[in-house]
């Protein structure tokens, strides 16, 4: 005797599997984040006081990237030092950095973000308008930092060493400094969240510095370079790098190559 099924119990069996397969495959196909190791300070990463949540300029450029590409990032904070440690061991897939070619044997530059200014900024009242107005003054300059090869070798210039932007910033204030030098982005927003706009003068744009995405070599994820890649260039062409900046550092950050001092 042939036994018939009823047509839906029928249906229901030929169709099962093919039901079941597309949450397996989602799952299948889903990707484990990528591990970005973010340098601590202000305003690039760092915990908010009240909240304890990861904020910064970092966080909310990875945040864009996590949204264009697709690739989702998990974020630790951690000093520049180990920062350097991870991408040249393979602990981080990676992070977030000036270009520097004394490590560019040990990652891959996954797309261009954005440039700075390394520069010399002067007390409201004091000239600067050439290289050779740097004589005299009291500069403050943080352990350590590379800002050109000709500033970085000038040994007649008299700079004063300090341990962050912050000190630097209150030793102008304070008349103890006649110059402040660094990064013109993390220094536009201390000097805005320190209220010091009125305070400084006129400035000298000693280079321009590249920023990129940089993956480590040891990476297992070096196959996501592309997608990185893509996604930052639509990022730069929608303007959503520059907003993120502007965003926490108005726009006086900004450098023309042509301020390069020659």
């Amino acid at each position: 005797m042939k036994i018939t099924l009823p047509k839906a119990i029928w249906l229901l069996l030929v169709l099962l599997p093919w039901l079941s397969f597309p949450a397996g495959a989602e799952a299948a196909s889903e990707e484990p984040p990528l591990i970005a190791l973010i340098m601590e300070t202000e305003p690039w990463g760092f915990y908010h006081p009240a909240t304890g949540e990861l904020q910064g300029i970092w966080l909310d450029i990875a945040q864009e990237l996590e949204l264009t590409s697709g690739l989702s990032q998990t974020k630790r904070l951690a000093p520049y030092a180990r920062v350097i440690e991870g991408l040249a061991n393979g602990a981080a897939d990676v992070s977030y950095l000036i270009r520097s070619e004394d490590r560019d044997a040990e990652v891959t530059h996954a797309g261009h973000l954005f440039d700075f200014g390394s520069i010399v900024q002067v007390r409201q009242g004091i000239q600067l308008k050439s290289y050779d107005d740097l004589q005299g003054l009291r500069i403050g300059v943080l352990q350590s930092i590379r800002l050109s090869p000709r500033f970085d070798q000038d040994q007649q210039l008299h700079k004063v060493m300090v341990r962050n932007y912050e000190n630097m910033l209150a030793m102008l204030a304070a008349g103890r400094l006649d110059a402040v030098s660094g990064n013109s982005l993390s220094l536009a927003y201390l000097q805005e969240q320190m209220q010091m706009q009125g305070l400084v003068g006129d400035r000298l744009v000693l280079q321009v510095t590249p920023v990129t995405v940089q993956f480590s070599q040891r990476s297992q994820r070096l196959v996501q370079i592309p997608r990185i890649q893509k996604a930052v260039e639509q990022l730069r062409e929608e303007g959503r790098i520059d907003a993120v900046l502007d965003a926490w550092a108005g726009k006086l950050w900004r450098v023309d190559p042509a301020e390069v001092v020659q």
